[in-house]
């Protein structure tokens, strides 16, 4: 398994199991998610299910014991499984092209498997969504730290950053912790398993009684589709119980009021008995329908229409004509019905075409008058204008003719000699008051469309004051938005100023140090390439020569047979190096002019030229007799050197480099003193004299011409490297010891400690005190 996510999940909570299954069984249930380890292979559990392994396979866990990581959130062991299991790059997405919301939105509707993973190019952490037949779950590591985040806020981090994310498609194996009897193998999702687990039909998913698959597939069973049901079976039981007796239903017979004359209600068809049984029919086409319907509403309109253009057409007949009594036919003259040359039918058809060219309807009230056998389509006209529906009217109309006809003739036929009753002023009364029944009526009608409007117009009223009153806070605020940009405007401008000060300021400086610098430039030697201090101490190795081999030596300085001056004046510090130093210069002096300037060519030219008259002068030559014998074979030295130490450990014995600031040899190469020099402000601390002891140690058993160990700084010791000198060199400075400082390895082998002080341009032994 990947180092990091074993880092991470080691760092979870933990508990310990044995027993194989029936331990995890113990620990793990179905609220459970984490990680769990027998030591070598890895099972990722999420809510009491195995959905990964890793390193090992689930079987490996069934007599075993190990440890149980419970995870801080339910979506890491899902995202480590599916990292483990690894998947097939599906896509990649850049998010401002596609935002993650948006793939979010598609993968979920899709019932995707995998995770989506945005890390590419994204400075603030890494996110990840994994999905479980289209159920989400985030994650994201935050920062360098990666602070764990999980849930909506996870989702909410990653889809306001900015990269290029990529979907993995994984195919989980999720399985179950078999129980301890059935451990020989691992049950995977999706076969049948004994227990709670398997789903088990119930009776409320067996057919319904009478149901069957004729005409499809029986629908679940939802609350909207129960009260579906339960209407349809109410409307079933309805038609049932009409022809409950076996007789057929006359759909013919006079329709009940709201009922068309097909018999159906409602504008709709009634079911055929074969439609009741649930026999299969053909409806018709829902096109065909609307046309239908959109027709007949086009018919009731125009007859509607009709209607009330009759009734404007009577209302300015009474209104505006009085009716001239002279021309009124008489009683006398009018013929009588069944009489000789009478031809009812003539009359009807008469009647009708006077009817259409005149397109009004007199409003009679039957209590007052009653219709005579040619006004019959006109009572029929006013009892449609009345109430009665204009498509029941116009077929009442279409048959109307045929049944005055018949009626005509077998009123002639059964010798029924009614005369039409006479008109009189009292009907022309009734006449027009009807009309101006009307006349208010449609004024009434007339000012309900007025009211409608005021109700819009106020409704209006409202929202546009509601508008204002919005408009204006957005004023305000807006204002106060402004006030505000202006005091930050002036902030701005002040801080301006003050910037624009401070350049000017630090203008006059660059001149002032560029007027410097090119003061300095003129003074520097001229040269043709530099190098670091660095570079230049690494490649450098010193030699001590004589200016003439009779001369004054370390040999004739060690019997105190020359003096000081007479060394310094044979006695020379020569360099060698690993380049080329004609033209070159180091921190802008020439090379020869640093190097003497350097920590390291001081203390080894004090060293040679000035510590063995020190030690002579004050008597020391006993105490200090290894150092002081020593110094005459010095040869050269090397800065930055190191020296080779055999250590033995089990009867083996190895070789390592101790590397030190300064390393002095004899001809031979061999290690004769060691230094660390500290040439900065900081005061010289504890650890480096105790890295020092340790060092001189090894050299001192692995080089038997090794006679000191100098550490030496500008600035001074600390309280506690005085400390580890002294215990070093056993228990005091001045203890009974023959040597002084000496560091005691064996009876006759050993070294000297010596701790050196640089100042005032020299350098000066403090430790021992000379």
């Amino acid at each position: 398994m990947d180092a990091q996510r074993r880092a991470e999940i080691t760092g979870w909570d933990a508990r310990e199991f044995s027993d194989g299954f029936a331990g995890l069984g113990r620990l793990v249930d179905r609220g459970f998610s984490g990680a769990v380890t027998n030591g070598t292979g890895w099972l990722f559990v999420f809510e009491g299910r195995v959905v990964g392994t890793a390193d090992a396979d689930l079987d490996a866990f069934a007599d075993a014991s190990g440890t149980v990581y419970e995870a801080p959130a339910a979506v890491l062991p899902v995202l480590f499984a599916m990292q483990e299991r690894g998947g097939e790059p599906r896509a990649q997405y850049y998010t401002n092209d596609t935002p993650l919301s948006e793939a979010d939105r598609k993968l979920t509707q899709g019932g995707f498997t995998g995770y989506v993973e945005l890390s590419e190019n994204v400075l603030s952490g890494d996110y990840y969504v994994t999905y479980t037949a289209g159920e989400s779950m985030a994650a994201a590591y935050v920062g360098n730290s990666r602070r764990l985040e999980t849930g909506d806020e996870a989702f909410e981090l990653a889809d306001d950053e900015v990269g290029i994310y990529t979907v993995y498609e994984v195919d989980l194996d999720v399985q179950e912790i078999p129980a301890a009897e059935a451990s020989g193998g691992a049950t995977t999702a999706g076969e049948d398993t004994a227990g709670e687990d398997t789903p088990v039909e119930s009776e409320a998913d067996e057919p319904v009684e009478g149901e069957t698959d004729e005409e499809g597939p029986v629908r679940d069973a939802t609350p909207g589709d129960e009260a579906a049901d339960a209407g349809a079976e109410t409307a079933t039981a309805a038609v049932d119980s009409e022809s409950s007796d076996g007789e057929t239903v006359d759909r013919e017979e006079t329709p009940r009021p709201g009922a068309r004359d097909d018999g159906g209600e409602d504008g709709e068809t009634p079911p055929s008995p074969g439609e009741r049984a649930g026999e299969p029919i053909e409806s018709e086409p829902a096109a065909d329908t609307v046309e239908r319907e959109n027709a007949e509403r086009a018919d009731e309109s125009a007859e509607a229409d009709a209607a009330t253009e009759r009734a404007a057409t009577t209302e300015r007949a009474a209104t505006s004509e009085t009716p001239d009594s002279s021309d009124a036919p008489d009683a006398a003259d009018e013929p009588e019905p069944g009489s000789e040359g009478d031809h009812p039918s003539d009359d009807v058809f008469s009647e009708e075409e006077q009817w259409r060219e005149q397109k009004s309807i007199p409003a009679l009230d039957p209590s007052e008058a009653s219709d005579p056998p040619g006004d019959r389509s006109r009572g029929e006209a006013e009892s449609d204008a009345a109430g009665r529906p204009p498509r029941e009217a116009s077929e009442r109309r279409r048959s109307g003719s045929a049944g005055r006809s018949g009626a005509a003739g077998s009123a002639a036929a059964n010798g029924d000699e009614r005369s039409p009753e006479p008109r009189s002023t009292e009907r022309d009364r009734s006449d027009r008051s009807a009309v101006s029944q009307r006349a208010s009526g449609a004024s009434a009608g007339e000012r309900e469309p007025v009211d409608e409007r005021v109700e819009q117009l106020q409704a209006e009223l409202k929202a546009a004051k509601e508008k204002r009153e919005s408009l204006e806070a957005e004023r305000d605020s807006l204002a106060v938005d402004r006030d505000e940009i202006a005091a930050e405007r002036d902030e701005l401008s002040t801080e301006v100023d003050r910037l624009e000060s401070e350049l000017s300021t630090l203008r006059e400086e660059r001149d002032r140090l560029e007027s410097e610098l090119s003061a300095a430039r003129d003074r520097l030697p001229e040269s043709d390439r530099t190098i670091s201090p660095a570079e230049a101490r690494s490649g450098t190795n010193l030699f001590v020569r004589y200016e003439s081999k009779g001369g004054a030596t370390l040999e004739d300085a060690h019997d105190g047979t020359v003096d000081r001056d007479a060394l310094r004046e044979n006695l020379r510090i020569e360099h060698h190096t690993s380049f080329e130093t004609e033209g070159l210069a180091v921190d802008g002096r020439p090379y020869e002019e640093f190097l003497e300037d350097t920590i390291e060519y001081g203390f080894t030219r004090w060293l040679v030229e000035d510590l063995p008259f020190e030690v002579s002068g004050t008597g020391n030559q006993s105490v200090l007799r290894d150092l002081y014998d020593a110094i005459p074979e010095i040869d050269r030295a090397e800065i930055g050197g190191s020296v080779s130490i055999a250590i033995t450990e089990n009867g083996e014995e190895t070789r390592e480099q101790r590397s030190f600031d300064l390393v002095l040899r004899d001809r031979m190469g061999n290690p004769l003193f060691v230094a660390d020099l500290n040439d900065s402000r900081d005061p010289t601390a504890e650890g480096t004299l105790e890295s020092l002891v340790e060092n001189g140690r090894d050299i001192a058993g692995s080089n038997e011409p090794f006679a000191a160990a100098f550490a030496v700084t500008e600035s001074f010791f600390e309280p506690g490297a005085l400390e580890t000198a002294s215990d070093a060199v056993g228990g005091g400075l001045f203890s009974r010891s023959k040597r002084a400082s000496f560091v005691k390895l064996s009876r006759k082998r050993g070294y000297h400690l010596c701790l050196v002080e640089a100042r005032d341009g020299g350098f000066h032994m403090t430790v021992p005190d000379l």
